[in-house]
Parts: structure tokens; sequence; C-alpha cells
């Protein structure tokens, strides 16, 4: 990401219809709220206080951009529709008493009620804080697809065409499920996604600067091998939608932007049916966001994607996640006190992701599932506000810990999925070696604070305490041991407990890196050899760690590294 300053302003020749189209604003650090706290109790009045105090958090923050789900999944909007389905528009058999679902359903039917309308509420409240507010729509969503009859998510649609305008074979074979989402190959669910977002834009004209289409949620639309030929179905879709923003734009005097959030990779997009080359040669989109489902990244190849949005002037802010996958977080401190397994993102793993991508070229960054992130409920946890304050510009991120890691895979990604193939985890090659590139974004010497520690942590299953381990980063050998020597901790140790996930690693082998030479900018060529029959690498991560006392900074003398790496084992 690049300040604002720097940033050239690009004009598009055309759109489809002919007409120049101006330089795309700098929509700033973009925050997208779920709207699961919709309806946070049963009354119309204190839901909306509650909504907008929770929107109201954001104030002066770097925060320009608030993206608003219109609906529950997809499919239940938070409004009176007139083309859709309301939120609990049926009590459905999920929703047994006492439970969560039953709350919500039962909060929204009673605000709704009352003349509850959740998005308009959020547009007013982010035009009270000067943001610009993008009413967001999930085109696929897929909560309810494993029990469709069951799902308090399922609409009225989807019942009355359940046997005829279903994908019915989905075009994944490790989700079967996915045959109950809705076929876009067909005009009625097509007409159905259309006039849902020419109502919300007609509701609230005068509040939206533009609308998002979310594919990412999730990201099939079409059976099985029919996505290509669907692709121009969904490109006419896009149009539609661009040239309804544009002809409420001249109607309201100002520009309406189109944003699109979008599987990983543009080879992924292609896999969806999803032509969003075009889109951005068209001059249909404003900002692509390109995602994981649901987990942070560090290392989406997207370096493309920044190259056509330089090309056409399209804003490219990769989405960011307050979960990862199931590991022992990476302690600043290496005591592991009071550590556990878990998917909470940190703030230093969130930080190394940004830096990657910064470092690649992105235009800003775009926050998801961030609305309740780290547990808090409003105001904001602290950590949240300073992530903010260090996404807010490149320079920021200076000096602050970070966490560079490989991503692991999650929901069978891969080849002939909707995400690209993951490096890990992985079993070793026949002669008991797995090589992997470690994205990182800066070289130690690139921060003006002195560099306390930087080590690499690597994960392993089904390793023994006595196997020996030998591992090299870009060609020089940074280990060679057993996994019982000191710079080794055990999850059981560690947490008390085995792990349950399949990707949690059983043991990690910690290497101080005493030389800076042997970390560069990009990509970095980690080698681990394991004479192990069967086991498996399961993380690959590196962290830094700055001094912020003065003295060390002006003098950027290293902290010596004792025999152990500093790593005490209990």
């Amino acid at each position: 990401m690049r300040p604002a300053c720097y940033l050239p302003l690009l004009l598009l020749a055309a759109v489809a219809v002919g007409a120049e189209r101006p330089a795309r604003p700098d929509f700033g650090l973009v925050f997208n709220d779920d709207a699961d706290l919709a309806f946070v109790v049963p009354d119309r009045a204190r839901a909306e206080a509650l909504l907008c105090a929770n929107i109201g958090a954001l104030a002066d923050t770097p925060v320009r951009t608030l993206v608003f789900c219109i609906g529950m999944g997809g499919d239940l909007l938070y409004y009176d529709t007139k083309v859709a389905s309301r939120v609990g528009w049926r009590k459905s058999p999920d929703e047994k008493p006492g439970t969560l679902m039953e709350k919500r359903m039962e909060n929204a039917r009673v605000c709704l009620a009352q003349g509850a309308d959740a998005v308009r509420t959020a547009g007013e409240a982010a035009r009270a804080l000067g943001l610009r507010f993008i009413p967001s729509l999930r085109l696929n969503d897929a909560h309810f697809m494993a029990n469709p009859d069951g799902h308090a998510m399922t609409s009225e649609f989807w019942f009355k065409h359940r046997h005829t305008l279903t994908i019915k074979e989905s075009p994944l074979a490790f989700q079967p499920a996915y045959g109950n989402l809705l076929d876009f190959s067909h005009a009625e669910v097509r007409r159905l996604r259309l006039d849902t977002v020419f109502e919300c834009l007609d509701r609230n004209r005068d509040l939206v600067d533009g609308f998002e289409l979310d594919f990412n949620r999730f990201q099939v639309f079409f059976p099985k091998g029919q996505a290509a030929a669907g692709a121009p179905l969904m490109t006419d879709l896009v149009r539609r939608v661009r040239a309804r923003l544009d002809e409420l734009a001249r109607e309201v005097k100002r520009p309406l932007s189109l944003f699109v959030r979008v599987p990983p990779s543009l080879a992924d997009c292609t896999t969806a049916g999803l032509e969003v080359e075009r889109w951005m040669r068209e001059g249909l989109v404003d900002l692509v966001s390109p995602a994981q489902i649901m987990t942070l990244a560090w290392d989406m190849p997207v370096a493309d994607l920044f190259a056509l949005g330089k090309k056409y002037g399209v804003r490219v802010h990769p989405s960011l996640y307050p979960r990862t996958s199931w590991r022992v977080a990476f302690p600043a401190d290496a005591s592991y006190a009071d550590a556990k397994i878990g998917r909470d993102a940190t703030l230093d793993e969130i930080r190394g992701a940004a830096a990657n991508y910064a470092a690649g070229g992105a235009d800003g960054f775009y926050l998801f599932n961030f609305y309740n992130a780290f547990g808090s409920a409003r105001p904001h946890d602290n950590r949240l506000y300073h992530l903010f304050r260090d996404l807010a510009r490149p320079g920021n991120l200076a000096g602050q810990a970070k966490v560079f890691g490989i991503t692991k895979s999650y929901y069978n990604d891969g080849p002939g999925s909707y995400a690209y193939g993951k490096q890990l985890p992985a079993k070793l090659g026949g002669d008991g070696s797995l090589a992997v590139k470690l994205p990182v974004a800066e070289a130690p010497e690139d921060s003006p604070f002195a560099l306390r520690t930087r080590v690499l942590r690597l994960g392993f299953r089904g390793a023994g305490s006595d196997a020996r381990v030998r591992v090299t980063l870009n060609g020089t050998a940074v280990f060679a041991g057993e996994l019982r020597e000191p710079s080794a901790r055990f999850t059981k140790e560690i947490t008390g407990a085995e792990p349950r996930q399949p990707d949690a690693a059983e043991v990690y082998l910690h290497v101080p890196l005493a030389s800076a030479a042997t970390v560069q900018r990009g990509d970095n060529a980690v080698v681990v050899s394991l004479a192990q029959p069967g086991a498996q690498v399961t993380d690959v991560e590196l962290r830094y760690d700055y001094y912020h006392d003065l003295e060390k900074i002006w003098t950027r003398q290293p902290e010596p590294l004792n025999g152990d790496g500093g790593i005490p084992r209990r």
C-alpha cells in the first residue's frame, strides 16, 4: 500500500458504454461489518442504538469505508424486502429453545415488525462519521447448504426452486453439499440477485457510495464443468450493476463505486467462472479484494491482480482476517505462558501478512470479520485500534513485531478447488526432505529499529523426539540436531493436551538466526530434512522482534543468543 500522495491519478480510457470514468478515490482502510450485530435485542430502538454504537467505534480511525452486509448469509435481508426473504421469515427446526439461532431470529422478527431497517441505520451512522458506505451482498452464501430444510438461513426462493434452479452436481468433489447452492446459469437466479441489489440501492440512494458484490462467500456458482460457459453470464450481471450505479450516480450527483470480493488468485477466479481481468479492463469495478474463504494468508498469489490494478487504475485491497489455521501462537517472549492451540490471529501474524502485500504493491487493505475481533464488545479491543494504526500507512509497520508464515491448507483448497494450492501441511518426500518458499517482506536491516531476535519456527507431526532434523535457509545450514534439543517444544508440554486438529503441530522446533544475511526480501528457500517415515511438516514461520529502547536503537546492538537460542524449556 502506498500513501495517496504518491499514487498517480489514473483514468480509464472508457467504460463499456464509452464514457470516461474519473480516477478511483482512495478508499482508505476498508472495514467489513457482516451485520451479525444488527438485532442484538428484541427492541428496535435499543437494537438501533447498539448498532450505531458499534459503527461509532470506528470514529477517528484510519477506516474510511464501511462495507455492510445487507443480509444474513446471502438470502435473508435485514429490512422489509419486497424481492427476497427477510431474516426470520419462517420458524426453522434449528431454532431450538435457548440457542443463539433462536435468539437471533426472534430478535430480528420483533425488530422488523417494528419497522427496523438495519442497512439504513448503518448507512446513517456511517454518513454521520464521514465514512463511505458500501452495502454488500453475498452472491451464493453456503451456510445453509448441509441441511437446507432445517437451517434458519434457507430462503423462500430456494424452497420454491430447489428442484429446478440449484447446481445439483457440485463442481468440488470433496463437498457434494455445494449442489444445494443456486445455479447462476439460470436467468431467474441472476434476476433475483439484481433485483436485490437494485432494491437496496433505491432504498438507500441518499446514503450509498456504491455497492459490493461478494463472490467470496462462497466461490461456487455453476455445476461441474460449466464455469467457463457461465463466466459471460456473471460478467453481464456485473455490467448491469455497474450500469445501475452509473445511472444512480447521475441522479444523486456523486460518484458511486463497485467493489468485488473474489477468490484469492486470478486463476482461482477463472476456476469459479469470474472474468475479473475483463471487469477491470472494461472499467466495471473500482476495487477488487482477493480473499481466502475464512483464514489469514501471507502468500496469496496476487501479483497478477496487483499488476492489472496498476494497469487499469483499479484499486486492489487484499482481505485480512482475524483468524488463522490451528496452531500455538508464536510468542514474543518464548515462554509460551498460558499457551493453547487456537485460531485467533495475533497482531504480529496480521502485520506480517500486511507487510507482504504492501511490499507486493497492494493499494490498501480490507478487514473482514473484524467486526467482533479478539472477543471484545464495544468499544473495540485495544489490539484492533493498534491494528488500525499499523495499517494506516506502510511506514507504521516498521519496527513492529511480525510473524511471516506459510499459509496452511483450509477446506481442501488446491487444484480443482476454489483456492490456490498450499505448501503446508506436507509429508516429506521419499528422500526425507521438503522444500518450501517462505515469503518475507523485509530484511532485518530494513527497519530503523534494532533487531532483538529473529527466530525460524518449524512445526512437525509424526516425528519422534529422537528424530534428526536438518534445516537450511537460502542454502545456509541453520540447524542440525534431534527434536529433543532444548530448542524444541512439544505441544503437549505447552498446552497440557494433544492437538486434535490435523494441521496442528505436535512439536515446534525453534531456530534462532544469528546472521541477518540468511534472510532475504521476497521468497526464502527453506529445506527441511527429517529421517522419519510418514513425518509431516505443518508450520514454517519467521518471527522478528525489535528493540524500542533508545540506547539499543542508537547502538543497534543485537541481543546475544545463548546456547539454546534464548528459548528455555520447562
